[in-house]
């Protein structure tokens, strides 16, 4: 009896230790052991990555790529267990009918949750067809093309300006400056690239030049890629307008600075909406003679003189990338700085919840607020109604803010009217 007993008991001492080493093992596993990560979240981004505006699609993409990385190494998308945002990106070689197949490639075969791009208006409106009809949220990069949100699309957003606005606003800005300075604009000669970028920018222009009085002397498209605009620039001469305004990649501004200043074209204001100027490239290209071209764009890094974070960011993007933020590179950290304020609310890499979260972003601080916006919202139709552009001057080989005075550096003032040829070093 006794020896049954002591039997029974080591059998259920054993199976004792068998059921605590057991959960020992199973809670090891829930609460020590490997778990498995969070999905990646797929963001697909289209860019014109070789041909002409490589060195552009390269400054658009760090720009992603460095939010990106900020984004997965704080924690990444925490309402979905740290789950990494991955880019996935596309060439469009800056032809409209690449950015088609790209777009469906990268839907069906790469699965994405959302899809950025593509820089090139022409491209971006063929693209976001794709995007519309099977229902994946696009997130317009650069691109100005007033109807890439004007076609009703419910999947199209764009944080950035319009050509409206910033074709408009350089036009404000000859204007404003007349009237400031009591040496006003009565002629204008309107130069620009032939894609739909600069032929969209020139009607509101003269829309503009209408509504102000200004006559336009001179309306001169010229082929993107141009080896040679002497002949436009003797065009100019001969208009001998107060004021040129225009829009050129880089590549064209550069050839059109240099040929300016051969044939020594003289005006009051040359101001651009935008474009090739703010690239990188173009002062080393050009040099002084860039100086007192004035510009209008969404940023500059002198934004850090009002937004002292920002100067952080500047050397953490130079010391992952070796070269300075560019204007392009800045809008698209915006981008992807906002992407990822939608991926945590919506909290799913489901497309249609990703696309009702960006419907209902509306961001005032953190990251995204680079730019010089109020803030960061879309309207019904796509579109952030709070953009705001910044008026700078080529300065001493650098684009400087003029306006507005809160993003001024003091003892900053506009050129104007721009010295003569014969005046300048």
């Amino acid at each position: 009896m006794c020896r049954e007993r002591a039997r029974s008991l080591r059998i259920k001492g054993v199976f004792a230790l068998v059921l605590v080493s057991a959960i020992c093992w199973v809670s090891g596993i829930l609460v020590s052991g490997p778990v498995m990560a969070a999905e990646d979240i797929r963001v697909g981004v289209i860019l014109p990555l070789s041909g002409p505006l490589a060195p552009i699609g390269r400054d658009t993409k760090n720009g992603l790529d460095y939010a990106c990385k900020e984004i997965n190494e704080s924690g990444g998308i925490k309402s979905m267990g740290g789950a990494k945002v991955k880019l996935i990106y596309s060439d469009s070689t800056g032809k409209p009918e690449v950015g088609i197949s790209e777009a469906e490639k990268l839907i069906l075969k790469d699965k994405v949750s959302a899809l950025m791009g593509c820089y090139q208006s022409g491209v971006t409106y063929t693209s976001t067809e794709v995007a519309e009809r099977y229902k994946v949220p696009f997130f317009t990069i650069a691109s100005v093309m007033d109807k890439i949100t004007q076609r009703g699309f419910k999947y199209t957003f764009r944080a950035t300006q319009t050509a409206t606005f910033q074709s408009g606003a350089t036009v404000d800005f000859i204007h404003e400056m007349g009237k400031k300075t009591g040496k006003e604009v009565k002629t204008v000669a309107m130069v620009y690239e032939n894609t739909d970028w600069g032929q969209s920018s020139s009607q509101i222009w003269k829309e503009k030049c209408n509504a102000y009085g200004f006559k336009v002397v001179l309306d001169e498209a010229y082929p993107h890629g141009a080896t040679d605009l002497t002949p436009v620039v003797i065009k100019l001469k001969g208009a001998k307008p107060d004021a040129l305004i225009g829009v050129s990649y880089v590549s064209d501004m550069i050839l059109l600075t240099k040929t300016i200043a051969d044939l020594k074209f003289e005006c009051m204001a040359w101001a651009s909406a935008g474009g090739g100027e703010s690239n990188p490239d173009y002062i080393p290209a050009v040099g002084d003679l860039g100086n007192y071209l004035f510009s209008v764009i969404p940023w500059t890094p002198d934004v850090a003189l009002a937004k002292p974070w920002i100067s952080d960011v500047l050397r953490g993007f130079k010391a992952m990338t070796g070269l300075d933020m560019t204007d392009d590179a800045a809008m698209t950290y915006s981008n992807m700085h906002t992407l990822a304020n939608a991926l945590e609310r919506a909290a799913s890499s489901d497309p249609q919840k990703i696309r009702d979260a960006l419907a209902k972003t509306d961001i005032t601080a953190g990251k995204a607020m680079i730019l010089p916006f109020a803030k960061i919202a879309f309207d019904e139709t796509g579109q952030n109604p709070y953009q705001r552009l910044l008026v700078t001057q080529m300065l001493d080989k650098k684009l400087r803010i003029v306006l507005p005075d809160d993003f001024r550096e003091p003892g900053i003032q506009p050129a104007w009217p721009m010295p003569p040829w014969s005046k300048r070093k």
